[in-house]
């Protein structure tokens, strides 16, 4: 029967990850499903959403919950969501996790379904980073909890393979507190034998995917990066944006392309639509927004212009370092640092092009980006102004520490 065999995957799946010492602990406290409602963990290709699903149902199971992992797109799924989960409900079913949730058409009626028909059974899903509501489609405005996760922070990644146990960190203590904090830090790495500067490129070439402990070599692991981005062209987009076809996929590959090894790259929108032979000016800017929302890029607007209106990037970012490395085999170095802030920094308000400086955040903070040798000078009559400067451990001359960035989460 396909509900049994889908019932042996699920729990061999989920007795697998019990081998798996690492838990991204902030995430997974936060997944526990509220009453009627539908926790939904969206996130990049690469960054543990199944094995953090599977981890917090291992949890359950052994303090005696029945419990089901299951993804939207698997070939026995031979019913409706709706339809399946009215069976394990029927077997006692209390917690049920959907994987891949994005790859089912109409997810969100079944989603709803489920919540109205089968109020005791705790829901969870995952989806793309491109994920979103549509709110025509089926009420779950007021009825799920979105978390978004990102890859592995420094902090995280020194956690997990180093076994510590650094804290998070706020962006107003981090620079209110550089100082002292860091001699904390520094510290605890030092009583490890542990050289900070060391992890952390280590950190910027390949540490941001959970993914890496899979493969033997950086070079395996960098050709498996390129080859997610380009399932996230080809599959997520046309999941999530239906007018996507294959001259839009098509044409999204060759902007990537183009731009990649450019990054961090200023666009001239009619010169690009030139190059690449896209007639329409908002169709360019649409892709460019898409692979924003789908974790390939990170567009950086100017103040006052919204992405939400198509509008074109101040600058764009591939949006983690790993990407960097991935298209490069040695980026340059003020390339890293400023990718590495911008995603740092994404989800920590509105994150803006400054007439002075290279960063802004919340019309509020003011950042420039370098070396060890940085100074002031362009900054130096902006209030709220700080320079994160890389190749130090403690705060020197006024810079704060770059890597310092990698506790937000």
């Amino acid at each position: 029967m396909t509900y049994q065999r889908l019932n042996e995957i699920s729990d061999d799946l989920i007795s697998s990850v019990g081998n798996y010492f690492y838990v991204r602990t902030e995430l997974f406290s936060a997944l526990e499903p509220l009453s009627k409602n539908v926790t939904i963990l969206k996130g990049a290709r690469g960054i543990g959403k199944s094995t953090l699903l599977q981890q917090f149902l291992l949890k359950k199971r052994e303090a005696g919950y029945k419990v089901l992992y299951i993804s939207a797109d698997s070939t026995l799924l031979n019913t409706t969501l709706a339809e399946f989960a009215h069976e394990y409900y029927k077997r006692g079913g209390e917690y049920l996790a959907i994987d891949e949730i994005h790859k089912y058409g109409g997810w969100q009626a079944e989603v709803k379904t489920i919540l109205d028909a089968f109020p005791h059974v705790k829901l969870m899903a995952s989806g793309s980073s491109s994920l979103s509501l549509d709110y025509t489609a089926a009420d779950l405005s007021r009825r799920h909890v979105m978390l978004r996760a990102k890859g592995l922070s420094f902090r995280e990644y020194v956690n997990k393979n180093y076994q510590l146990n650094l804290k998070i960190m706020s962006l107003p203590d981090i620079i209110s507190s550089a100082e002292e904090i860091t001699v904390q830090i520094a510290k605890i790495f030092r009583v490890n034998k542990l050289d900070v500067l060391a992890i952390f490129k280590l950190y910027l070439r390949e540490g941001y995917f959970l993914t890496r402990d899979n493969y033997p070599t950086a070079t395996r692991y960098y050709d498996s990066l390129l080859n997610s981005i380009n399932s996230v062209i080809e599959s997520d987009f046309s999941a999530v944006h239906k007018e996507i076809d294959s001259v839009s996929r098509n044409n999204i590959k060759q902007l990537l392309k183009h731009i990649a090894v450019k990054c961090p790259f200023t666009p001239n929108i009619a010169e690009l639509s030139r190059n690449l032979s896209i007639a329409n000016d908002n169709s360019l800017k649409k892709y460019l927004y898409y692979l924003s929302e789908g974790e390939v890029l990170t567009n950086l607007y100017s103040a006052n212009k919204s992405h939400k209106d198509f509008q074109k990037p101040h600058k764009i970012f591939l949006n983690n370092t790993n990407f960097a490395y991935a298209y490069c085999q040695e980026p340059l170095v003020g390339t890293i640092r400023e990718t590495f802030v911008a995603n740092c920094l994404s989800d920590s308000g509105e994150l803006t092009a400054p007439t002075f400086g290279d960063f802004c955040l919340d019309d509020h903070y003011t950042f420039e980006i370098g070396g060890r040798s940085k100074n002031r000078k362009q900054l130096k009559s902006i209030q709220n102004s700080f320079v994160f400067a890389d190749d130090i451990v403690s705060v020197e001359k006024d810079n704060l520490p770059l890597w310092l960035l990698g506790f937000l989460w």
